[in-house]
């Protein structure tokens, strides 16, 4: 008995091991995250795009009906996938601002794909029984927090840099006034030492 046991502790004990190291994306998706490092704006989107067909494969899964038991295997795998690459987007906005990226393009494209993703979350969590929604209860709770989270410090990130880039602009419209005025102000006094030099006989 205690050797069965100790069987079962070693098999869960691998088997949370694998789940731990499962990696989300697929080696054609991590060759492509590798060739966008410098790109900021292009990464983003590539996140956003591999969570949107992890976000549609679920939907798929839901409007097909009853979940099967590989069926609701399958969901909880990839509303799991949802969260790491929703973590891994926010890991990487950090990073590019951090380093003073100029973000808000890509931070208003965040915005509105995760208000897509959220939404199709919800419908899932509204349209499943309860039943069936405990087969994958935890990772749907998992995705939904991780998005709401999400958008909050994508809002929280874009404001900053609103603010940053409008102090930005402010300065160099006083910096171009400063010019300007300094520009005038030796203007005339040129003009005044012209007026005031005797002419020559």
């Amino acid at each position: 008995m205690r050797l069965l046991t100790a069987l079962l502790l070693v098999l869960c004990c691998s088997g949370a091991q694998a789940q731990a190291h499962h990696d989300p994306l697929s080696a054609r998706e991590v060759d492509q995250l590798r060739e966008t490092a410098q790109q900021p704006q292009k990464r983003i989107d590539l996140l956003l795009d591999y969570t949107l067909d992890r976000v549609l494969a679920v939907d798929r899964l839901r409007a097909a009906g009853k979940l099967s038991s590989r069926d609701a295997a399958a969901m909880t795998a990839l509303l799991a996938d949802i969260a790491t690459l929703i973590d891994e987007l926010d890991d990487n906005l950090e990073m590019y601002n951090g380093h003073s990226e100029d973000l808000r393009r890509a931070l208003r494209h965040v915005i509105t794909a995760e208000d897509g993703f959220q939404k199709k979350l919800a419908a899932l969590d509204t349209a499943t029984s309860p039943a069936q929604k405990q087969l994958f209860a935890a990772a749907l709770a998992d995705a939904t927090d991780s998005i709401s989270a999400s958008m909050q410090s994508a809002r929280t990130m874009l404001a900053n840099q609103l603010a940053k880039k409008g102090e930005e602009k402010d300065k160099e419209k006083r910096d171009r006034a400063e010019a300007q005025s300094a520009r005038r102000a030796a203007q005339e006094a040129g003009q005044e030492d012209r007026q005031r030099t005797p002419p020559e006989p």
